[in-house]
């Protein structure tokens, strides 16, 4: 062992050797970090070079890469390439997790919601749709337009503007279709494979078109929802647009604060 290791190196390199102990790697990341922590190796400073760290703490350089990669991980140290591990942080960040087992509890909507059919037709994108859309202008869509209710309220939550690849016109037949999600509808009546969904959240006015039916002025704010669904070959085969006026309703996510790992 070095002789110019101090005692804290030698406790860290001693309990590593021991049966069961602590791996040598995630010793000297607690000890590396400890150090970061009371400052003696400080913010905007750089860490001591892999060899030097070897020496130190009688590792190889493997077990040092490993603990470097760790305490990065950590978001204690940046490694830059040419210039070494310099300190960014003398304490670990917190991450924040947003929760969300579903697409539907993505959207919130209270259970009892439902939608009621205004009208369908085939449409071909304008330019503004395409936009909208992510589509090239001309491409043509099955769209079904339908009010957002609740049972409770008088008025509706939204105005929905679905837009599904034409050979999936049948969902609106659907003997469920009104409380089912639609891409729900198409995964079991075509089985196609939802393998992922965009979101997306804006705030807009109500149109002038939508304003009756929303009992809203025209102009009125609105929170505009966009949510995009793929296939597994890449197909976006939905789209749902959903204009809600200003105090229908409320957009809610939850996040759970977690200690980073390693």
């Amino acid at each position: 062992m070095d002789a110019t290791q101090s005692d804290d190196d030698q406790a860290v390199t001693g309990r590593s050797r021991s049966r069961g102990a602590t791996p040598l790697y995630q010793a000297i990341t607690h000890q590396l970090a400890e150090e970061i922590r009371t400052g003696v190796l400080p913010v905007g400073g750089l860490l001591p070079p892999e060899l030097e760290l070897c020496r130190r703490f009688d590792a190889s350089r493997h077990t040092v890469r490993e603990a470097l990669r760790t305490i990065t991980e950590r978001g204690l140290v940046v490694r830059r390439p040419g210039a070494g591990s310099v300190v960014v942080a003398s304490e670990p960040p917190t991450a924040f997790t947003q929760s969300v087992s579903s697409v539907e509890e993505l959207m919130n909507y209270p259970a009892d919601t439902f939608r009621v059919n205004v009208g369908h037709r085939l449409v071909c994108a304008d330019k503004a749709l395409a936009r909208l859309l992510d589509c090239p202008p001309g491409a043509p869509w099955f769209r079904i337009s339908a009010l957002r209710r609740t049972p409770s309220s008088p008025e509706p939550l939204g105005w929905t503007d679905i837009y599904v690849q034409p050979r999936y016109r049948q969902v609106v037949d659907a003997p469920d279709h009104a409380q089912t999600h639609v891409h729900q509808q198409i995964e079991r009546l075509f089985g196609v494979r939802t393998a992922r969904a965009r979101f997306e959240v804006a705030a807009t006015r109500v149109p002038a078109r939508l304003s009756r039916a929303l009992d809203v002025a025209a102009g009125s704010p609105a929170l505009t929802f966009v949510r995009r669904y793929y296939g597994g070959d890449g197909e976006n085969f939905e789209n749902s647009v959903t204009v809600h006026p200003e105090r229908r309703f409320t957009f809610s996510m939850e996040f759970q604060r977690e200690p980073l790992r390693g």
